[in-house]
């Protein structure tokens, strides 16, 4: 999801769902578009 080239709405019809089922079940969803969310490290780099 965070990929830029990807609106919501190709997002949500590719899952079959509204955009705003998208927002209500991942509520950060406009930070982690945005950007603003630290990416979780991996395993690997932990």
């Amino acid at each position: 999801m965070p990929d830029p080239g990807r609106s919501i709405t190709s997002i949500a019809k590719l899952l079959g769902v509204s955009p705003g089922t998208l927002y209500n079940h991942i509520p950060d969803l406009r930070e982690l578009r945005s950007g603003d969310v630290p990416r979780q490290l991996d395993a690997a780099e932990r």
